[in-house]
């Protein structure tokens, strides 16, 4: 009887887990509810704890798997709606993307129950933010990396979201985690009034000194303020590959743009040109002369093909009053290029993605500029990959992003994607214009807020004044060589702490 009690609550914690997990995805866009993230931890924390190792990662992984399921489940209409793929197939890389990222909470509760003891308070208010943070870094990079859903982003609009300006997304997301572990250690030692004081007041801290450190202005204006001009073309994936519509796709951008001629910085989205320049050169040229006449630099997405390197590269080009080009460095797996292709070869069979071929640009690249603002440019999913942007600023005064999230459909795909921006302007301090094909295209200030933005689905032009930024926020300093390694000397202090 007691062997089989023991059973129930090892499956009632299961689906405990599950639940967890399950809810988590709310506190990310389009949904916002925010503290549903301390919630899910503080539902995790209370399941790992007392349990074994071996349990820990059990439930860690059904609370990652719960957690991506429901968070990501847009990979499956990329591969099946529109890259065709059969749904079988479709469903299981989905399944095993799903399975691998659960592998980090997983790691994280067995190596919590394994190192650390849960008998003092201290360490373990130490050990689970750290250990969160630390391998949500290593999730960015590691095979490729999948900078996606880092609990930070969740916060983008909550007193916490200060801490990015000085540790990036990850100290944000250590923030969150250490106030669920002072609410969950408020209940183990709910009867300890010195200790409980103590965790409100750490609480207190984390929020309120979040919040003061996000008003702080790190960075000046340089420059007056200019008008931009996005252009969402609307374009469907239908449409877009078709030989007989590239004219017609193109003269659409084009007659917005003559529109907008006042504006300065006129952004057209990836691939907006869905070929490759040489193809269009005489069309190109008669708009950049306009372009140029009227002082307006346009930047748009198009692949290239390098005649020097015999390479295909997904890029941006800028025409007009400044000229110049950027080749994407940071390509998605299986839709832009086929990674491990002596074992995967076999998988282009099963899906007609176009221009899935490209090659990675170099990270010396020539400076790609709007008059006289530099510009730090980047493509799709780049923007989520913190390094990236650190590798232009604060040379950079303001970013770029061109995206196109059609293929997710109408799902909670590109809702995430701005959140992800929004984190960026707010690291660095930098407004940025993100320009997609069916939205969200939105002008976020430096501060990490939308100050406009295009709806969805819908052909748009989106207009508002920007200013160009100089300086630097600690995160950019210091922040991206201190944080990691001061992040684990807190997990050998409390390794070590008796």
């Amino acid at each position: 009887m007691q062997k089989l009690l023991k059973i129930d609550h090892k499956i009632y914690f299961s689906w405990l887990a599950i639940f967890a997990g399950a809810i988590l995805p709310l506190a990310f866009a389009p949904f916002g509810y925010y503290l549903v993230a301390e919630v899910a931890l503080l539902l995790l924390l209370f399941i790992w704890f007392k349990a074994s190792p071996g349990w820990a990662f059990w439930y860690g992984w059904l609370f990652g798997a719960a957690f991506f399921g429901c968070g990501i489940y847009w990979v499956y209409i990329s591969i099946h709606h529109y890259g065709h793929a059969p749904a079988i197939l479709a469903i299981s890389i989905l399944a095993l993307l799903v399975a691998v990222l659960a592998l980090y909470p997983a790691l994280q509760g067995y190596l919590l129950n394994r190192i650390y003891l849960q008998d003092d308070w201290r360490k373990f208010l130490l050990a689970f933010p750290l250990s969160l943070a630390i391998l949500e870094w290593i999730r960015g990079w590691f095979l490729s990396g999948f900078p996606w859903l880092f609990l930070g982003y969740g916060h983008i609009d909550s007193p916490l979201r200060g801490w990015a300006t000085i540790f990036g997304v990850y100290g944000v997301s250590f923030a969150i985690a250490q106030t669920a572990g002072a609410i969950f250690c408020m209940f183990l030692y709910r009867k300890n009034k010195k200790v409980l004081i103590a965790l409100m007041l750490l609480i207190a801290v984390l929020w309120g000194v979040g919040a003061s450190i996000a008003k702080i202005n790190w960075s000046k204006q340089i420059g007056e303020p200019v008008e931009v001009s996005l252009i969402q073309g609307n374009i469907t994936q239908e449409r877009k590959w078709r030989d007989e519509e590239l004219w017609s796709i193109i003269n659409s951008y084009a007659i917005l743009t003559a529109k907008n001629f006042n504006s300065k910085i006129i952004v057209w989205p990836e691939a907006a040109i869905p070929t490759y320049p040489e193809n269009v050169w005489l069309y190109l040229k008669l708009l950049s002369f306009v372009a140029k006449r009227n002082e307006t630099t346009i930047l748009s997405g198009t692949p290239f093909y390098d005649k020097q390197d015999e390479r295909y590269y997904n890029g941006l080009m800028a025409f007009g009053a400044s000229v110049g080009k950027y080749y994407k460095r940071h390509l998605v797996p299986f839709g832009e290029y086929m990674p491990l292709k002596f074992m995967l070869s076999w998988l282009h069979k099963f899906f007609t993605i176009p221009m899935s071929g490209f090659s990675s640009g170099s990270k010396n690249q020539q400076d790609l500029f709007a008059g006289k603002i530099l510009l730090a440019p980047f493509i799709c999913y780049e923007i989520a990959y913190p390094g990236l942007v650190l590798d232009y600023v604060p040379r950079a005064g303001l970013l770029v992003t061109v995206s196109d999230d059609s293929w997710f459909g109408n799902s909670i795909a590109a809702p995430q994607h701005l959140e992800v921006a929004r984190m960026r302007s707010l690291e660095v301090e930098r407004y940025q214009l993100l320009s997609t094909n069916t939205g969200i295209s939105a002008i976020i200030d430096a501060k990490g807020k939308v100050i406009a933005r295009a709806p969805v689905f819908q052909q748009a032009v989106l207009n508002a004044k920007i200013v160009a930024f100089l300086g630097s926020t600690p995160w950019v300093s210091y922040g991206q060589y201190v944080w990691l390694p001061l992040f684990l000397l807190g997990l050998w202090l409390a390794r070590c702490r008796k």
